[in-house]
Formats: structure tokens, sequence, C-alpha cells
């Protein structure tokens, strides 16, 4: 039981926790039954009264959109706190196991101090919708049904079956090696021998953190890469899906269950290959490609979205952006933890997405707050190139 209390505070509470700071801006991701307008998420002004968060406006903010914005936020935070740490100390994962988790609580309680309007803005909508009249129509509950049942069917498959793969001889036996020794990638996995700071992959922590849930919940690295993550980063894939298609299909909850359902076919009949998305994403859950492939992408997809489709100057009937550029800039830190490639491809991929935005939009003035985001990619590839060529 404590093991799946500190998984659950780890993977469910920290995240929606921490989530709840990049909330507090982010306009476009009030939940579809939310009837009051955004500008109700202002603080109420008036000389120096009612500046208590208890005191605040409601925001409403689905709560699917505040998991995953936590959930990428808490992932960047390992990699700051992990890259440093990697780079000077041999066995230093202990050290990386007591800052994260300070941080996790100090942010968590942040996050739950002045994001209380958001926490307030969910009981209203929970109210919302219990007392709502008008109750979906039969074909879009079958269709909402299929799609969970859909969902559901790949988390127990993922569950119940193993899968072998290679790369585990090296992912998952650095995850065991880091939470077993505390050495940090100074020992090679495949003959147990040591060896200098394999800097190729030391730089993404994914493994090690993996590693770091493991010695804060008491569960084996290798079940926590294969039988928990799954039941973690599958269902939060498709809340992202989920968030994209309610803004495709203008908040449309029978076109967005359609979606789902097509999605969740591609991904079930995509293992046309070993090479697929679909093969990394059910198979391979737990490796950094298909985090990078199947989150961190999906991530900057429903950042840029949003970012393009608010109102001008970055606002939204006077609501600022900030989250989603929060959000923008955590997901580049989050690619470089997955792979190392990783900041680079998606720096790539927001510059180009980007000009085709500005270009299309006419304002070029959004490419510096979108080159600002990849700040944080630029420097992992310059500490990456130091510690290569240097």
């Amino acid at each position: 039981m404590a093991e799946l209390l500190a998984a659950f505070a780890v993977l469910i509470a920290a995240p929606f926790c921490i989530g709840l700071l990049p909330a507090l801006a982010m306009p476009g991701e009030k939940t579809a039954w939310h009837e009051e307008q955004a500008a109700k998420n202002k603080i109420a002004e008036g000389k120096g009264k009612k500046r208590f968060k208890w005191q605040q406006k409601k925001v409403s903010v689905c709560p699917a959109a505040v998991y995953a914005s936590g959930f990428v936020t808490m992932l960047a935070v390992f990699q700051v706190v992990a890259v440093p740490i990697i780079l000077f100390e041999t066995w230093g994962f202990p050290r990386i196991v007591t800052i994260y988790s300070v941080l996790l609580a100090v942010l968590s309680v942040l996050g739950l101090i002045f994001g209380f309007p958001v926490l307030r803005g969910m009981a209203a909508d929970v109210r919302a919708l219990i007392t709502r009249r008008k109750m979906p129509s039969i074909e879009t509950a079958l269709y909402w049904v299929l799609a969970v049942g859909l969902i559901l069917f790949q988390m127990y498959m993922a569950y119940t079956h193993e899968f072998f793969d290679g790369d585990d001889a090296y992912y998952v036996a650095q995850s065991v090696i880091a939470e077993q020794t505390d050495v940090l990638y100074r020992i090679l996995p495949y003959t147990g021998l040591s060896t200098s700071l394999d800097i190729r992959h030391a730089l993404a922590s994914l493994p090690i953190w993996e590693a770091y849930l493991a010695r804060v919940t008491g569960i084996h690295p290798t079940i926590i890469a294969h039988s928990v993550l799954p039941l973690v980063l599958i269902p939060l894939t498709y809340l992202v899906y989920y968030r994209i298609g309610m803004r495709l299909f203008k908040g449309t909850f029978r076109k967005t269950a359609i979606f789902l359902i097509l999605v969740s076919l591609l991904q079930i009949f995509g293992n046309t290959s070993i090479y697929t998305n679909a093969t990394f994403f059910l198979m391979r859950t737990w490796q950094g490609k298909s985090v990078l492939c199947n989150l961190v992408l999906l991530t900057a997809v429903w950042a840029l979205l949003r970012l393009w489709g608010t109102g001008k100057d970055g606002e939204q009937k006077g609501r600022k952006q900030a989250g989603w550029w929060l959000l923008m800039a955590a997901n580049n830190v989050t690619a470089a933890m997955a792979t190392t490639m990783g900041a680079f491809l998606l720096g790539l991929f927001v510059a180009i997405t980007g000009l085709v935005l500005a270009i299309r939009e006419k304002r070029p003035g959004r490419l510096i707050p979108l080159a600002a985001t990849c700040v944080p990619g630029i420097v992992y590839l310059a500490i990456y190139a130091a510690v290569v060529f240097l």
C-alpha cells in the first residue's frame, strides 16, 4: 500500500498540483460547459482589497490540461536538477533524490496556494456539469464509451503483456544500476565494468527519473518501466490528444470522441514495423524516444494551436498567455530529457511551424517569444557540445 501511495503522490498528485501554476494563464482551456466569461478570471481590483487567493475569482481550466502541463513541467524540473549532478558527481543519485523530492514538494504547495482560483473554477465546473439540463445524446455517449474503452484496452495490453526490446539492456539497466549502486552513467550495463561518463546518453536523464521513481516508491526499476509507466504515459498522451481534439473541433464532444477513436485504432494497428510511432507508444512506452514522439511533440502541437488561436497580442479577453509560454519552455527541456537529439528536433519543429504561422497571420513579432522558449534547448546543446569537444 505504501508503494501505491508513493506512486500516486509522485505521478498523479504532484503533477496536478504543479500544473495549477501555468493553468492560471492558459486561455482557451476552460471546460466545454463553462458559461462564465474569461474576464472573470482576472483578480478583483480595489485599493489593496481581496488579494488573497481564496478571494480571487474562479479560473476555469480543464483538469486534463492542468495535469498534462504539470507532468511536462515536472519532467523538466528533473532534467534541470539531474544534468549538473550527472556531470560532476559519480555517486550523485542520492543528491538527485533529495533535491528533486524537495522541489516537488515546494512546487506542489505553491501550486495549491497560487492555483487556488483554478481549484475553485473546477469546483464550479463540476457543479455546472451536475446541474446542467442538457444531456449528451445517446450517440455521443456511445462514441465516448468506445473511445474510453479503446484507451483502457491499450493500457490493459501494455500492462499484462511482456514486450521484448533490445534497448532495455541499456536504458532499463542504467535505471537499475543508478537505483542499486547510486552511480550515474559510470558503469557499462552490458559488462558491469567501470567506464568514463557516457555523454551520448548521460544528458538524457529519463532512465535516472525512472530510477528515482523506483527509489521513492520501493518498486523495482524494471517494474516501473514495463508496468507502471504505461499506465501513466498512455492515458496522459490521450489527454493531450483530447485537448487537441477539443481545439480542432471547437469543443464538440462528438467529433472529439470520434477523433480519439481514430487515433486509438491507428495506434492499435500501427505495428507495421519496429520503427513506427505506434510501436514505440505501446511496446516501448518507457523509453525516451517514445516520450519524445508521443508526448513532447504532441504537447508542442497543443500549445502552438492555442497560442495562435486566442486573440491579438497574446491575449484573450484581457487574459495573458504566460502559461502557454511556460509550457513551451518546459516542454523544450523535457525533449532534452527524453533524448539528446530531442532539444534540436523540437526546436527545429517549433521554428518551422512558428515561421509558417507568423507569415500566415502576418505577426512576425510572435517569433521572439517562441525563440525564447527554445533557449533552454540551446543551452542544453551548448553544454553537450562543450562536454564532447572540450
